[in-house]
């Protein structure tokens, strides 16, 4: 497969203030060959008409007719993407210049690489580095087993991030990511910013429930053998997790 088409995806809602900066990062990138699908919620401040001063025909922006939420949205993004390879990130992060054309050569390059991530600069709303977020994992690739451990251990997957992973489309069909015999492939180093704002210290006790439920649903697949101790440790960590950032929010008033 010479140069494929990879997908890039945003899902973009009252953006104005960094959107620019994203679409930007993808237009620099080193690799040629993709298409940028923005799918926008209604915005109601002027996200659209920036999205629309560009004129690179590979951009290709979807206004909804009404509101559909996150989860929603994202599922009709998904029925845009025309590529074998798929990059889904977020509306204020960035993509550093080489981000496509690495992670591409793995995926092109390891039969058994379903997914590819790396490291990331976490930044600040003024785009000022604040520090490396680094993938919590050693080695180069890791199996589906490593990756459950590390799951139901810490009760975190920011390895997992949209902005920082490129994956294979039928990734996007499965309920884990991972089939037995595929591994999580890692580049060490940040290909890519990921902005940190006062909201991405929130967690609602609705968010809360949503991350058991999805947690849940993988104790219950019986093909990925998750014990009921690393279930229950894995609920005891959220909600660890979510006194912690309301502790953080309270004290430096964000």
């Amino acid at each position: 497969m010479v140069n494929p088409l990879v997908s890039i995806g945003t899902l973009s809602y009252n953006s104005a203030g960094f959107i620019r900066e994203t679409i930007d990062s993808v237009l620099s990138q080193t690799y040629e060959n993709w298409e940028y699908v923005i799918c926008d919620d209604c915005s109601a401040d002027n996200t659209v008409e920036i999205i629309k001063s560009y004129n690179d025909p590979r951009i290709k922006l979807f206004v909804n007719e009404r509101n559909l939420g996150y989860a929603e949205n994202g599922k009709r993004l998904r029925q845009y993407f025309g590529g074998d390879f798929i990059k889904i990130f977020d509306h204020d992060d960035v993509l550093y210049p080489n981000c496509i054309e690495r992670q591409l050569e793995i995926l092109l390059n390891k039969p058994d690489a379903a997914i590819v991530t790396c490291d990331a600069d976490f930044i600040n709303a003024a785009g000022k580095k604040l520090y490396v977020n680094k993938i919590p994992f050693k080695a180069d690739a890791v199996s589906r087993k490593q990756m459950i451990d590390c799951m139901f251990r810490t009760g975190r997957n920011s390895f997992m991030d949209g902005s920082r992973t490129m994956l294979r489309r039928k990734v996007l069909e499965r309920d884990f990511p991972l089939a037995a015999d595929e591994k999580l492939y890692i580049i060490h180093e940040p290909l890519c910013a990921y902005r940190l704002l006062p909201t991405s210290l929130q967690m609602k006790i609705s968010c809360i429930k949503e991350f058991q439920r999805g947690y849940k649903s993988l104790y219950l697949n019986k093909e990925l053998r998750i014990s009921r101790l690393q279930y229950m440790n894995v609920c005891v960590v959220n909600v660890v997790n979510y006194f912690l950032r309301s502790l953080i929010k309270i004290l430096f008033n964000l």
